[in-house]
C-alpha cells in the first residue's frame, strides 16, 4: 500500500470547467441541458464500442482477470456490446478476494480513500466545504446518530473497477435499511470539482443505513458523477434482508464516482499507516476487500 502520488491530479478540461468563470458557465449550461444524460445514453449504445480498446491502452488497465475478453470471442459475438458493458464488467469470483477476519474493516472498492471526523455539531469538512449529515440524507433523522464518528470517502477514478462489496455481514432492516434515492446534478468528483462545488450535497446519490455484525450501524452513500447515470444496488428492497462480508453490494454506471461511509463513534480505527497517510485531507490508494482498519478492542 502506498500514498497516492497523483491524488490531486485533474483532467485539464475539468480544471477549466471548475476554475474558469467562463468554464463554470459552460458546465452549468451542460448540466441544465442534461448533457451528462445524453453522453451516458451514447456510452450505453453499440456506437461507443470503438472507445473500449483505446481507453484500455491509454489508462493501462489490467484485463488479466477477464480471460474471455476479446474483440470477438469464438462464438462470434462481441464480449462487450458498448463502452458501458466494459465499464461495468464483473470479475469472476476467482479473481475477487477480501480479508475475512471479522474484526478487520475492509475497503468496499478500488479507490482513493480520504477520511475525516464528524463533529459534535454533526458537521465535517471535506475539500474546503462544511457538510452536515443532513446534506447526505436529505433529512435530519440521523443528525445525532453519527456524532463524533468517522466519515470515510472512497473516490473511484474512471480506471477503477466500479463494483463494490459489503464491508461486513449484517442486515438491511425496514425503514432506513432501504435504498433511498435522491435526484441531483452530475458534477465531476475529481478533486478540483470537490473544491469548487458542494458535490456531496448536490450530486445524485443513493443512501442506506444497515446494521453490521461487528461495526455497528453504518451509513453508505453512493454518489454519482459526470455521465454516471446509474447507481445499482442488489439488496435493500425486500426487508429485512441479510448480506455477508465481501458480497457484491452493487455497481456504478460510467466514469468516476464516490462512496461515502459513516460510522458511529468508537466503532472503527484506521490502520496507523493509513490514518497517517490521509491526515490533512490527502488520499490513499486502497483495493477492493483490503483491510483498512480494525474494530477497537474496547468497541
Amino acid at each position: 500500500m502506498e500514498k497516492e502520488k497523483n491524488a490531486g491530479g485533474n483532467d485539464g478540461s475539468v480544471e477549466f470547467l471548475c476554475r474558469n468563470p467562463f468554464g463554470r458557465c459552460i458546465l452549468e449550461t451542460m448540466l441544465a441541458l442534461r448533457v451528462p444524460k445524453l453522453l451516458g445514453a451514447f456510452l450505453r449504445s453499440p456506437l461507443s464500442h470503438s472507445y473500449i480498446k483505446p481507453f484500455i491502452a491509454k489508462n493501462g488497465i489490467d484485463m488479466s482477470d477477464f480471460s474471455d475478453y476479446a474483440e470477438v470471442n469464438p462464438a462470434g459475438t462481441k464480449r462487450f456490446r458498448s463502452f458501458n458493458d466494459f465499464f461495468t464488467r464483473k470479475k469472476p469470483e476467482s479473481a475477487l478476494s477480501f480479508d475475512a477476519e471479522p474484526s478487520h474493516l475492509i475497503s468496499p472498492c478500488d479507490s482513493l480513500l480520504s477520511a475525516c471526523k464528524i463533529g459534535s455539531d454533526s458537521v465535517f469538512r471535506v475539500k474546503g466545504f462544511d457538510y452536515a449529515l443532513s446534506d447526505f440524507f436529505g433529512t435530519h433523522d440521523f443528525d445525532g446518530k453519527f456524532l463524533g464518528g468517522d466519515c470515510l470517502i472512497f473516490r473511484l477514478c474512471a480506471t477503477d473497477y466500479h463494483r463494490f462489496c459489503y464491508i461486513d455481514g449484517g442486515v438491511h432492516n425496514a425503514g432506513a435499511g432501504a435504498n433511498h434515492f435522491i435526484p441531483g446534478k452530475l458534477y465531476s468528483v475529481q478533486p478540483v470539482a470537490c473544491e469548487n462545488f458542494r458535490v456531496y450535497a448536490r450530486n445524485r446519490r443513493s443512501w442506506t443505513v444497515f446494521s453490521t455484525d461487528h461495526f455497528g450501524d453504518v451509513a453508505q452513500i453512493e454518489v454519482g458523477a459526470f455521465s454516471v447515470g446509474g447507481i445499482v444496488n442488489h439488496k435493500g428492497k425486500n426487508l429485512p434482508e441479510r448480506f455477508e462480508r465481501g458480497e457484491e453490494k452493487g455497481y456504478f454506471d460510467l466514469h468516476g464516482s464516490t462512496i461515502v461511509m459513516l460510522f458511529e463513534k468508537g466503532k472503527i480505527e484506521l490502520l496507523p499507516e493509513i490514518a497517517s497517510a490521509v491526515s490533512g485531507g490527502s488520499e490513499f490508494r486502497v483495493k477492493y476487500g483490503q483491510q483498512i482498519g480494525t474494530k477497537p478492542t474496547a468497541g
